[in-house]
């Protein structure tokens, strides 16, 4: 379980860790929250992020965003945080993700990041439609800083 004493005391490398946990491996985002130690809580850690990233320039943000896993990435190369959020449905059929890391070779060469979607317990087949709309039913002109009509934050939802 994260800490309030482990994101406060210890290494960059320790904060890395902590860092991982909730958003990835992304160092650019771990060195420039940690410089902000120390923090009065969790949440405040957590809110944060999205004040560096605020202050980041556009190719800094483009890392940020590089770092956050592909729908349908294996397991391992992603934050434990992120496989419970891709965990659900039934078991991916070789077709589902084959599809997935098609769509996210297109999307990626198009807008230069990942697809990123608010998955809220959907499955990745239930994810195939929007992510097949993202690569080819949007305008080439994707911002890192576009919203989704539901409020939560998609960069590369249309």
């Amino acid at each position: 379980a994260l800490r309030l004493e482990t994101v406060n005391g210890g290494s960059l490398a320790d904060f890395q860790s902590c860092v991982d946990l909730l958003f990835e491996h992304c160092p650019i985002l771990a060195a420039k929250m940690f410089e902000r130690r120390p923090f009065v809580s969790l949440a405040f850690f957590v809110d944060s992020a999205a004040l560096v990233i605020e202050e980041c320039s556009e190719a800094e943000k483009l890392q940020i965003l590089r770092a956050h896993p592909r729908i349908g990435a294996p397991k391992q190369t992603m934050s434990s945080l992120s496989q419970r959020e891709q965990s659900h449905g039934a078991t991916v059929s070789a077709d589902v993700l084959a599809e997935l890391a098609t769509l996210n070779d297109q999307y990626e060469a198009k807008f230069g990041f990942p697809f990123m979607i608010f998955v809220n317990k959907r499955s990745r087949a239930e994810l195939l439609p929007e992510v097949r709309l993202a690569c080819h039913g949007c305008a080439s002109s994707q911002s890192p800083h576009h919203h989704h009509p539901d409020g939560h934050h998609a960069a590369g939802h249309c």
